[in-house]
């Protein structure tokens, strides 16, 4: 009985090991001592190497590996006749905002601008048709001076030039120029052709005697004569500025200013007249007084502009004020010619340096430097189009507070003796009448400005 237990556990065994899946061939690990049997290692020496156990206890190194067949390479595509189009990736910074002055700047304006007006002194006084042909006494009509001449305004043109000096853009660099364009301005007065004038003259103080005398120019049957009074304006100047932006708001922004000043106002008067006398020793006489003054202003400036926006409209106000010497000259001149009929026919005779009111006492030329004060204030309103341009009209005013003009250069005392218009002879240059003046006043211009402004 004992024999056929035991026979039956060994088939029993046997069939066992038949049901199961046969396993790979152990490899033996090159972390594993070699020459010892897989049978005898020890299960805690195995678990410390790393080893894994397959079903029915057998132990290996290695992890069990897929059976099947190996992948296929991935073979690449054969090169075909086409090339591949090649996309380059540009990459676009958002442009960046530009500060409160902007990178360059330049406008352009149209000026229509009144300079103030000449002062001239009484000058020439006469009397209408009907009148007593007497030349003193009482019923003179003031025919010239008194007043200024009767002006228009002068057209001309400014421009400006600014660009920043760094990369925040709120200090920059300016330049500007302005000019007038030259105007003359002519007052008539003649006693033939219809004028209905019977008499006149030249109003002036004898230095002899100290009395008003009046020098006859024009006198009907006698004398025909025609005189002319002309003023003449010349404006420009040119600034340099620094502009720092001190407040930068989204409806206002406020600037310095900082810079150099040049500004230059030369005024003319000239009085000519031309008779021709038909009494006395007749012939043509003409004569000529010319008085020119001249400003030019150098000095530092400051200076406060205020911009107001709003979407398309803007206002802008602008006050400045230099401070510096102004150069004043004053320059006279004088000329006679005097025709005159003689036995051996007709000589025509010049005396430079005299005419009426310029004689050799007060001829030549004076320059004299003084302290002044130029303040310049304007407003422009208008319409804009976001940080780039500007259309606008506007007011412009600026003022010399001490100048030299020429009409106030005239002295009216003189000595009949040293005329030759009257003596017909050479003027005498030791009299001391008239007398070189250097009369200062003030100058002022103002007007209408029209422009166009860019930024970029």
């Amino acid at each position: 009985m004992r024999r056929v237990l035991a026979v039956s556990l060994v088939v029993m065994v046997v069939i066992e090991a038949m049901g199961q899946p046969p396993g790979p061939t152990p490899v033996p690990s090159p972390l594993l001592p070699s020459a010892r049997p897989a049978q005898e290692a020890d299960s805690g020496a195995a678990e410390a190497a790393g080893l894994l156990d397959l079903p029915g206890g057998i132990p290996v190194s290695q992890p069990l590996q897929p059976t099947g067949p190996e992948p296929m390479p991935v073979v690449a595509p054969p090169a075909s006749g086409k090339t591949d189009d090649v996309v380059l990736e540009v990459k676009v910074e958002p442009p960046s905002a530009c500060g409160p002055l902007g990178p360059c700047w330049h406008s352009l304006e149209l000026l229509y601008w009144w300079p103030a007006r000449q002062p001239i002194p009484p000058l020439v006084f006469g009397r209408r048709a009907g009148s007593a042909l007497s030349g003193s006494g009482h019923h003179l009509q003031l025919l010239a001076g008194g007043q200024a001449i009767d002006s228009q305004p002068s057209a001309g043109g400014r421009f400006r030039l600014g660009s920043s000096l760094n990369t925040e853009q709120t200090l920059g660099l300016e330049v500007a120029y302005f000019f007038l364009g030259t105007r003359s301005f002519t007052q008539n007065v003649r006693n033939w052709g219809g004028h209905g004038l019977s008499f006149f003259g030249l109003g002036y103080t004898d230095a002899t005697t100290g009395t008003n005398e009046l020098l006859t120019l024009g006198q009907t049957g006698s004398l025909f004569s025609t005189l002319d009074l002309s003023t003449s304006v010349r404006v420009q100047g040119w600034e340099v500025n620094t502009v720092a932006n001190a407040f930068a708001g989204a409806l206002v922004q406020l600037n310095t200013i900082l810079g150099y000043r040049y500004f230059m106002a030369n005024e003319g008067l000239r009085i000519e007249q031309q008779q021709y006398r038909y009494r006395g020793i007749g012939g043509i006489a003409a004569t000529a007084d010319q008085f020119d003054a001249h400003n030019r202003f150098h000095g530092g400036q400051v200076g406060l502009s205020a911009d107001l926006r709003g979407r398309v409209v803007f206002c802008e106000l602008v006050a400045k004020v230099a401070f510096g010497q102004n150069y004043q000259v004053v320059k006279t001149e004088g000329m006679t010619h005097l025709w005159l009929s003689g036995t051996g026919g007709t000589t025509l005779q010049t005396y430079g340096g005299s005419g009426i009111l310029v004689q050799p006492s007060n001829f030549g030329r004076e320059l004299r430097g003084v302290f002044a004060v130029l303040p310049e204030g304007s407003v422009k309103l208008g319409f804009r189009w976001g940080e780039s341009g500007r259309l606008y009209v506007g007011y412009n005013f600026i003022y010399l507070s001490d100048a030299v003009r020429p009409g106030d250069q005239i002295d009216r005392t003189l000595n009949p003796a040293q005329i030759p218009l009257v003596s017909g002879a050479p003027p005498v240059y030791d009299a001391d009448r008239p007398t070189r003046l250097f009369h200062r006043s003030d100058f002022w211009v103002q007007g209408v400005v029209i422009g166009l402004e860019t930024r970029y």
